[in-house]
């Protein structure tokens, strides 16, 4: 008889990992001490009409042709300028690393590239952060957008891993989280569901709270300084809403930056991003803010 390989789940990629040995004809365990494998890939509708998902919006795409991938027009939409795909200068070949301040990068696509990495929840202004998108960039063919749900690459993994004969336990750790204690910038995620269309325009996230590079980097000096000005991307939900609502609701998530342990008084911050996106109070049916000590997201660096 074969051994058993036991692989503790922690993350997406635990779980890819657990599918990829049992293709092999090894003999998997499974164990996952959240509730549900497959870290952040979790899509949950908090007792609400409305559909969220609950981590990155962009996931990286395991090999299952069963999931409805979703086409994007566009992927970034800051002002009037829209990302469609990552520019060839800064992708990643062989051992160039471009990095943001490169000189072949000017105006209107550098702020759509910062933008960018903000989005991917990398500091513009770390070292090394221009090497660190153009690595993302080079693996963005990896990246998806699925139909009904990041809940379901994670969940057609746990099927299939079930099919092949694996041993999978969820939920044998405490439910807990342990506390966050970080330090830095974070990401904070603002749930809402709305009576009417959403305001989101055509492209997958559309920034808000600057215009340009300039005035980007400006706010998050600011906020790395404990200040709590709404700052970051509404992120379309129209993928979820299509097979789930009717036609008079939508819904949207705000991935905004804070500090951690920044000073935030939730009524506050969450009428400020209502005000930043035009939205009326009155349209809002659900709301939910997780600050970044909830979401224990930080900015990589």
């Amino acid at each position: 008889m074969s051994a058993v390989l036991e692989i503790d789940g922690g993350g997406f990629e635990s779980l890819l990992r657990a599918v990829e040995e049992a293709r092999r004809g090894t003999r998997v365990k499974f164990v996952e001490p959240r509730l549900r494998a497959g870290g952040a890939l979790v899509t949950e509708s908090f007792l609400s009409p409305f559909r969220f998902n609950l981590g990155p919006s962009l996931v990286s795409r395991p090999p299952l042709p069963a999931l409805d991938v979703v086409a994007l027009a566009a992927l970034i939409g800051v002002g009037d300028e829209l990302l469609a795909e990552a520019p060839r200068a800064l992708r990643a070949d062989g051992d160039v690393r471009m990095t943001l301040d490169a000189s072949e990068i000017e105006g209107d696509e550098r702020t759509l590239l910062t933008a960018l990495a903000l989005f991917l929840r990398i500091d513009p202004e770390a070292p090394l952060s221009g090497a660190a998108l153009a690595d993302a960039c080079a693996h963005m063919d990896r990246l998806a957008v699925i139909a009904g749900g990041n809940g379901l690459a994670a969940a057609c993994l746990v099927d299939e891993l079930v099919a092949a004969g694996a041993d999978v336990i969820e939920g044998c750790g405490p439910v807990a989280e342990p506390p966050v204690h970080a330090s830095g910038l974070g990401i904070c995620r603002l749930f809402v569901g709305l009576r009417g269309r959403s305001p989101i325009g055509d492209a997958l996230a559309t920034g808000y709270g600057f215009s340009d590079e300039a005035s980007l980097y400006r706010v998050l000096a600011r906020l790395r300084d404990g200040e709590t000005a709404p700052l970051g991307f509404a992120v379309s939900n129209a993928h979820l809403d299509a097979e789930w609502l009717e036609r008079d609701l939508s819904s949207f998530v705000w991935q905004g930056v804070l500090a951690f342990g920044s000073d935030v008084d939730r009524k506050t911050y969450v009428k400020s991003v209502f005000e930043l996106l035009g939205i009326a109070e009155r349209d809002v049916l659900f709301q939910l803010l997780w600050l970044p000590e909830e979401t224990t997201e930080a900015l990589a660096r």
